[in-house]
């Protein structure tokens, strides 16, 4: 349904028929955006789901922009996708831990051991900045921001290098294994 109102019209009657046609004009690309970010459907669309909540819950906080709400719902998608990345790797680093902690036969303790050692030893041939960022964010559980912090680096570039050494570990390990 399109009513020839404006996003700014549409947020202002601040009712279900209203914030419908507002979902019909952005929802697209809401969620293009979001599975270019995200890379599969079902975060997309989840993503997307929680964008228009989020909409919907702050509709007079919403910042129009050049005559549209869109701007507003993108940066919205981007940084609802970064909680979700954050909580997926603190999620990740959570499991990681419990593994470790897993209390089974003295055969797989020992295993487990042995592996936790050889992983050690890897961080340990790292750079001394990569090693201080592996251990802030994988080992000790900091943030990207405290790790910034400690570091003297940004978020952003904790982050970047956060990534690639999960990927060289991972490589690593399973080219070990």
């Amino acid at each position: 349904m399109n009513t020839g109102q404006t996003d700014e019209q549409l947020l202002d009657a601040a009712n279900g028929a209203a914030f419908g046609e507002l979902f019909d004009r952005h929802s697209r690309a809401v969620y293009l955006y979001v599975w270019g970010l995200a890379g599969n459907v079902r975060d997309a669309e989840d993503l997307t789901q929680d964008v228009f909540e989020t909409a919907w819950m702050k509709l007079h906080a919403i910042r129009i922009v050049d005559a549209s709400a869109l701007p507003w719902l993108l940066v919205t998608a981007r940084n609802r996708f970064r909680n979700a990345d954050r909580r997926r790797a603190q999620r990740h680093t959570t499991e990681l831990q419990d593994a470790l902690i897993d209390p089974r036969s003295t055969d797989q303790q020992s295993e487990s051991a042995e592996e936790l050692q050889w992983v050690r030893l890897e961080i340990d041939r790292l750079g001394e900045i990569d090693r201080r960022i592996c251990t802030l964010c994988l080992v000790e559980g900091h943030s990207y921001k405290e790790a910034a912090r400690f570091v003297g680096l940004s978020t952003g570039a904790i982050a970047k290098r956060v990534e690639r050494l999960r990927t060289h570990l991972r490589s690593t390990v399973r080219s070990e294994s």
